[in-house]
């Protein structure tokens, strides 16, 4: 009897451990982070590239993690790539798994009705004149026009010349 009253004893505690794990807190996050959800759906469209080539992309937003990110996963000319969005003490971040093979980081830096400006967060390791590297990011995004986004990259090359490229996308669901 004593036995089976301590094997009852040890599956409750660990069903009710288990239970405790599973309720996740409410998640609060920052007026852009919320603002920026309007683009979650997928998209598909253009991207310029710093020499004038035009090619196909897409991308697809996300909502994961308990409301707590967004991620991103972009195709351009067939080649796969991942940003995370997410609020690092309060303020929204970015984080852009990139086909150069880095990881450039970005704060908010300006927000109004329709923009969203990041600047590159120089603790992420990357260093201007050693690698080549997306230094800034704009996302233009309209409440109003719900099925048009724009983004536009500023990419620093190892010899520290900048080049601009942008991508027009057209929400497809």
């Amino acid at each position: 009897m004593k036995k089976q009253l301590i094997i009852l004893l040890a599956v409750t505690a660990f069903t009710v451990s288990l239970d405790a794990e599973s309720e996740f807190p409410i998640v609060k996050t920052s007026d852009a982070f919320k603002q920026l959800q309007g683009v979650i759906g997928k998209w598909k469209g253009k991207f310029t590239r710093g020499d004038g080539t035009v090619v196909n992309c897409e991308s697809e937003f996300s909502l994961i993690s308990n409301g707590s990110a967004i991620v991103e996963r972009s195709v351009n000319d067939g080649t796969e790539m991942l940003t995370m969005y997410h609020d690092k003490n309060g303020q929204l971040t970015v984080t852009h798994y990139c086909a150069f093979g880095n990881a450039p980081s970005f704060t908010l830096s300006k927000k109004n009705k329709h923009t969203f400006s990041f600047a590159f967060d120089s603790t992420c390791g990357l260093k201007a004149g050693k690698d080549k590297f997306v230094n800034s990011w704009v996302i233009n995004y309209d409440p109003k026009k719900p099925d048009n986004l724009q983004t536009y990259f500023k990419l620093i090359d190892t010899d520290k010349s900048v080049v601009g490229s942008s991508a027009k996308l057209t929400r497809v669901k």
